[in-house]
């Protein structure tokens, strides 16, 4: 075969490798948008295996089969689904975890009736287990990380008991009649990284729950729902795993872009407490709070078309985000809207490769290893030839318009860069919306940290699929801005 010939045979092959990594990106992206936070519980039938030995296939057959008729139509009757049944265990997802956990009480009293007056070896016991976590539906069936760990939960779960994780223990914990106890701390689960907290569901009549456990910490909860921080990521010490403000910098009340006063970090509401509830409220042109959207049900969406309506904004995706109550938090979806979802920085966030920000009008993107035109030499016709050694220009920031086009470039080699309408490194004299110096991007720790300085109308990063956002944040949708506010009810658990 000649020269010519294997050179483009490597060339079709190099091409090909690259539309298939091209391809998965694709693949990964499109996946990514479909997970959502399901309730996922599993039942297995204690003793199973010795039963089949001790009584032969057929009778081993038959109950099975018998606890799978009393069972399944208790999970369909507290509007669960059964994905699959496996040999003697039942997969089933819920929609609603209070849903999901009283089902399993059912499941298990019911049995327990059954048992009552049986001989030892006619009786059926179950182990139940729970959790709450980021899963992708495809059709009928649920995958991802967290049916992994409810698999792993069910694996520590004895007989006749119902175990959930911190994600469940989470949802559940202001319910008075739903008593919980602690099972163990720091359990290992094969396969996972992370120890595991796990809790009981009180279900035995006279059984005595004792004081209700404490909260769960946001890093079981992460493990528990296959979460991350989202704009939460840390850099040090400080509220919600993020950097403390750098000292010498004045934080004034915030204000949204057409000028209303939103709320700064310090004046944030008291911690969440136990039966916390959030809603997400407009806010107005004059600074007040308008029209409140509860989040009273997993996967509220906010879009042309949802539970949160945003008709008169063209901006505004038909189905622009999904918004679920999570532990003293609101776990927020980017569903695909070509506008994206931003949220308000109120301390310094880390950037990361592609991050996008606005400033004002501007929008930002944070690229660690731009791309850069090779050098060029030039032949005595002046026909350019391509250096062999492209220049890698490092880190910079691109200015992008509405339609994602890159209209400048600014490099960062210096270990501080910062943008105004008048003052700083860059400015923009022509947009309102900037204040006098609005904010600044410097290096801590090899990282780069984009800060806002004070600002009038704030600066949003762009959330990547999903993030965590707290009380007191605002969310900007188009242009439309949401709040997070809590609402504390007036009983609580003791």
């Amino acid at each position: 075969m000649g020269r010519q010939a294997k050179t483009v045979m490597k060339d079709t092959s190099s091409n090909r490798l690259e539309e298939l990594i091209r391809e998965r990106a694709r693949l990964d992206v499109e996946l990514e948008r479909c997970k959502e936070i399901v309730t996922v519980l599993f039942v297995d039938i204690v003793g199973s295996t010795r039963f089949y030995d001790e009584h032969g296939d057929v009778a081993g057959l038959v109950m099975v089969q018998k606890a799978l008729d009393l069972l399944i139509p208790i999970v369909e009757e507290y509007e669960g689904t059964v994905i699959k049944t496996i040999g003697d265990a039942i997969l089933a997802r819920y929609c609603d975890v209070e849903q999901a956990v009283r089902s399993a009480i059912e499941m298990q009293c019911s049995l327990a009736e059954r048992n009552r007056d049986r001989r030892p070896n006619d009786q059926i016991h179950v182990r139940v287990a729970i959790n709450l976590g980021l899963a992708l539906l495809k059709g009928n069936d649920v995958f991802g990380d967290v049916v992994n760990v409810t698999a792993r939960i069910e694996g520590a779960t004895d007989a006749d008991e119902i175990t959930i994780s911190p994600s469940v223990y989470e949802k559940i914990q202001h319910l008075a009649d739903l008593p919980v106890k602690k099972k163990a701390s720091g359990v290992d689960l094969k396969g996972k990284s992370g120890k595991l907290d796990l809790y009981n569901v009180v279900w035995k009549p006279g059984e005595s729950a004792g004081p209700a456990p404490p909260r769960p910490s946001k890093e079981q909860l992460f493990i528990a729902t296959g979460l991350h921080t989202g704009l939460a990521d840390a850099l040090g010490p400080g509220r919600g795993g993020v950097a403390a403000p750098r000292p010498g910098v004045h934080r004034k009340p915030a204000a949204s872009l057409d000028k209303t006063v939103l709320l700064s970090a310090e004046e944030v509401a008291e911690p969440p407490a136990v039966g916390l509830r959030f809603a997400l409220a407009r806010v107005g042109p004059d600074g007040s709070l308008g029209e409140r959207f509860p989040l009273d049900q997993p996967g509220v969406v906010a879009g042309q078309k949802g539970e949160i309506p945003l008709t008169d904004d063209p901006l505004v995706a038909a189905k622009h985000a999904r918004f679920t109550q999570l532990g003293e938090g609101v776990y927020v979806e980017d569903l695909g809207s070509p506008e994206g979802v931003y949220l308000w920085v109120r301390e310094p966030y880390r950037l990361k490769d592609g991050d996008v920000f606005q400033i004002g009008r501007q929008r930002l993107r944070f690229v660690e290893h731009g791309q850069a035109l090779p050098a060029m030499n030039f032949s005595p016709d002046r026909t350019a030839i391509l250096a062999a050694e492209p220049e890698n220009p490092g880190p910079a920031l691109l200015r992008l318009n509405s339609k994602d086009e890159e209209m400048g470039r600014y490099e960062l080699r210096n270990g501080e860069i910062s943008f105004g309408r008048s003052k700083g490194t860059h400015t923009f004299p022509d947009d309102p919306y900037l204040s006098t110096i609005h904010a600044q991007i410097r290096v801590q720790q090899d990282k780069y940290v984009l800060e806002d300085l004070g600002s009038t109308n704030g600066t949003f990063a762009r959330i990547r699929k999903r993030a965590l956002a707290r009380e007191g944040d605002t969310l900007k949708m188009g242009r439309q801005m949401l709040r997070v506010v809590a609402e504390r009810p007036t009983d609580r658990r003791p």
